[in-house]
């Protein structure tokens, strides 16, 4: 059922190439799904201020449909295919509302390109990234007392050069479209507290904490003059800090000031805290701040924030949280929730993070997506250092040195720390991931990132690597290591090399990761099995556990779905990457959560089964191959003629092309037999290869660099099915011997000689008879891979034998056109190269194909 429906996709997908009208799009929608703006602190209410949700119905058009039709869509919501749509809501302000507050529009979360378009009137364009953001509103163009109309002209593509992250994607979660998280319009009196920030020094020896609260006061109440003029204008700031109960404030700080419309000041508050309560994954506590603007005896405005005080530092030797020495101990997390994406309720956020940490983690590296910001506020409540960054990933050396590439990155991280920024605190920015150390461009790249992240943000920066030999040259705080399988648990020489190099504070483990593809076995002796997967943790993390590292994150707590069907992963319908503690449905029931768990809660030790190996051999090649030899020798013991055709046909080819030329008797039934063999034949031996690279990550990303969703899942499916894709392979090779056939006819039209079809399909049949002769590979060859003995060689043997094929097939083509032989060479290497540039020129212009295929290169040292 798969691969039709897959053969089925890819023809949709040629004919839908051009264009995506808005009756082919989808949306994904949350049953239900209410909002949530309960947290206070989060959402920024509080007696004075307030919001007005946006989420729920929206109108939904095509941006390029002439006749508007118009369908409702709930958002916050997810749609996967290419295209340009205009989302409509209409909202009412009264007239006290218009005259009494400011308005800011938050989106927590769209993608891709967005105008953002109120009352007709543009009033900011997004330049892309799913990261939250606000919009000013401008209250002129508003209408108190009647609707007011918001517009979001969306655009959604991906491409290979100018989105971020880029079409190929290794392992990324699926990407969408749409409204993707919550929007509301938020509420602030004329007169408030337009602005605040928290800084704050601890001091050791004294311990205590000196903590420095900036304000910014603002007066945009703009009334008439007489007004104005009988309205006070002697303010008062009271600045409160809580303990993180709440049941006692520590310090209460006040400023009197007047305040003209128009005006603004900025106010400074330093408050000492004696003995502070440091926030750390053990005790996670925060101090709650309130902010409150009074005019008499009339609250102005009041603004609630929660601040939680700790001090980690990233020095050479070690990593300390507030003046101790500190291992992460953590997990990647990439929202995911099954088809629906990365849409989930706030109950369903705070399920994950609470998981998380009740597992013994105490750090979340967010990797390879940008999570909804609510998640930040959750990590602090459940003692969980957060990691957050951009998502650059596998990105080509001439990519990474484009001036508008490296314009645009620098912009989305600028504006990704803002926008993250303007809701919760985390713990450190990263700058990217799955660079190839010694690459300059990649060097070059991350250095202009960091000074952008240096600009923004005092917090610790670091970028991941894919390799140990780092450069140096660097100014990122920390440098992380990927590893996949088992290199790295077995042969520690080369990290351990990069450790006294750059020091043990500023080198962890950014990602472990441990592909399953071959689900419960026996035993851990099985490679990619769910025990082998528990065994590699447990080693994991029985060799970094120590303080040999700043620490590692664990790649990664949930199974869950992307774009690009994966071939390490194991074929199925879902993408679903099968590299998680958890499954996608949050069942604990993995052996390798369970080790994991009791690792990290030093509990009893849990058992994980050797078993006996498996044979992964499929017996299907072994059948299909006795099958097919079988068949052989009915036909050469059917009779002579064939037995001498078969001979002449190997070794004196002319004269028996000449014999096909000059009409001489070939027997069409068993030409016709011989086809179907040499078919299946082939199908078997690209089986054979298909199955053997299946768990190739190498392979995979060849793959994926031609950034094409139906060719990744048309090739994992059949790498992974290897009876299907014998029969499958067979038919198109069939097919293929008959378009060769006719291709050959139309040719033949620009002779003089007349050649008859007949001719030129004994011809081309003949032609391919060596691969009669693999037969015997085809049962063996998947073993002698597997082996890995002599692999390039075998390669190089199937190259120089497909060379053969060709060179007969062009003799038979020139013996039967009865022409010179150097115009059929010439012809046909011509015409196979062109067809071979025309699919690379395509996947070239289309999607970059060369840059990501050298990078792969580049990263496996291969050429």
């Amino acid at each position: 059922m798969g691969f039709p429906r897959f053969i089925c996709s890819f023809i949709l997908f040629l004919m839908l190439l051009g264009d995506t009208s808005f009756s082919q799009i989808i949306f994904k929608e949350l049953p239900g799904y209410q909002s949530d703006f309960s947290d206070s602190v989060f959402f920024d209410l509080s007696e004075t201020r307030e919001i007005i949700p946006l989420n729920g119905n929206w109108r939904v058009y095509s941006a390029k449909d002439k006749e508007v039709k118009k369908t409702l869509v709930s958002v916050p919501s997810v749609f996967k295919e290419d295209a340009e749509l205009v989302f409509e809501k209409t909202f009412n302000l009264t007239k006290e509302q218009v005259a009494g507050y400011r308005f800011k529009i938050f989106f927590l979360g769209l993608s891709y390109y967005a105008d953002i378009v109120v009352n007709n009137i543009v009033i900011y364009r997004h330049r892309g990234g799913a990261y939250p953001f606000t919009v000013d509103l401008p209250r002129d163009i508003l209408n108190a007392g009647k609707s007011n109309i918001l517009s979001v002209k969306l655009s959604y593509k991906l491409d290979s050069e100018n989105t971020i992250p880029v079409k190929q994607r290794f392992l990324f979660p699926e990407s969408y479209g749409g409204i993707i998280k919550d929007v509301y319009l938020h509420l602030v009196p004329n007169i408030s507290v337009a602005e605040t920030n928290f800084k704050y020094s601890i001091d050791s020896k004294s311990k205590k904490a000196q903590l420095n609260i900036d304000a910014l006061v603002e007066n945009k109440d703009f009334k008439d003059a007489t007004d104005s003029l009988r309205t006070p204008r002697d303010f008062e700031l009271v600045v409160t800090v809580y303990t993180p109960d709440r049941s006692s404030f520590v310090k209460n700080k006040k400023q009197t000031f007047q305040l003209n419309r128009n005006e603004e000041r900025h106010f400074t508050n330093s408050i000492e805290l004696s003995n502070p309560l440091l926030w750390s994954p053990g005790s996670p506590l925060s101090y709650h701040i309130e902010i409150s603007l009074i005019r008499g005896d009339e609250l102005i405005d009041k603004v609630r924030k929660d601040l939680s005080i700790y001090f980690l530092f990233s020095g050479k030797e070690n990593l300390t949280l507030n003046g101790q020495p500190f291992v992460f101990k953590g997990t990647t997390y990439a929202p995911s929730f099954g088809a629906n994406g990365s849409l989930a309720a706030m109950s369903q956020m705070e399920e994950d993070i609470k998981l998380i940490s009740e597992t013994g983690f105490n750090s979340v590296r967010f990797v390879k997506s940008v999570p909804h910001p609510y998640y930040l506020r959750l990590c602090e409540k459940y003692g969980l250092l957060s990691f957050i960054e951009i998502p650059i990933s596998y990105i080509p050396a001439d990519l990474s040195t484009n001036p508008n590439f490296i314009t645009r990155s620098k912009n989305y991280l600028s504006e990704f720390i803002k926008g993250y920024k303007n809701f919760w605190n985390f713990t450190a920015i990263g700058l990217g991931g799955s660079y190839i150390p010694g690459l300059d461009e990649h060097r070059s790249l991350i250095e202009a990132l960091n000074a952008v992240a240096k600009k923004e943000t005092g917090l610790l920066t670091y970028a991941s690597f894919t390799g140990f030999d780092l450069p140096f040259d660097i100014n990122v705080d920390l440098y992380g290591v990927e590893i996949i399988g088992n290199s790295l648990v077995k042969d520690t020489t080369g990290f351990n090399s990069l450790l006294e190099k750059l020091g043990r504070g500023r080198v962890f483990i950014s990602e472990a990761t441990y592909f399953v593809n071959a689900g419960n076995t026996s035993g851990y002796v099985n490679d990619f099995s769910y025990e082998a997967q528990a065994k590699y943790f447990e080693d994991f993390l029985d060799a970094f556990s120590g303080d040999n590292t700043t620490g590692y994150f664990i790649n990664t707590i949930f199974d869950y779905r992307g774009d690009f069907a994966s071939f390490i992963s194991g074929y199925n319908k879902n993408n679903i990457y099968r590299i998680g503690l958890i499954d996608e449905d949050r069942k604990t029931d993995y052996l390798s959560y369970k080790v994991v768990k009791s690792k990290l809660q030093n509990a009893e030790k849990v058992t994980i089964p050797i078993g006996t190996k498996l044979d992964k051999a499929p017996m299907i090649f072994i059948v299909v191959g006795l099958a097919l030899a079988l068949i052989i020798g009915v036909l050469v013991n059917s009779g002579r003629k064939f037995r001498e055709d078969i001979s002449r046909a190997l070794l004196r080819p002319y004269n028996f092309f000449a014999d096909i030329r000059d009409q001489r008797i070939i027997s069409s039934y068993h030409s016709s037999l011989m086809a179907i063999v040499i078919a299946v034949v082939m199908g078997l031996m690209i089986s054979s290869i298909l199955y053997f690279l299946r768990d190739n990550i190498v392979f995979e990303k060849i793959v994926l660099s031609f950034g094409s969703i139906p060719l990744t899942g048309i090739m994992s499916y059949l790498a992974w099915n290897p009876f299907i894709t014998i029969i499958w392979l067979s038919i198109a090779f069939c097919v293929s011997l008959v378009v060769l056939i006719l291709v050959i006819k139309i040719a033949s039209l620009f002779i003089k000689n007349r050649v008859y079809l007949s001719s030129i399909y004994f011809a081309v049949v003949w032609a391919f008879l060596p691969i009669v002769l693999l037969i015997p590979a085809g049962i063996i060859l998947y073993r002698l891979l597997e082996a890995n003995v002599a692999n390039l060689y075998v390669y190089i043997a199937i190259i120089i034998f497909a060379l053969w094929v060709f060179y007969r097939l062009m003799k038979g083509i020139y013996v039967i056109f009865d022409v010179a032989s150097g115009n059929v060479y010439l012809y046909s290497i011509v015409m196979v190269v062109s067809i071979l540039a025309a699919a690379v020129l395509y996947y070239e212009f289309k999607n970059s194909l060369v840059d990501y295929l050298l990078l792969t290169f580049k990263q496996y040292n291969i050429f």
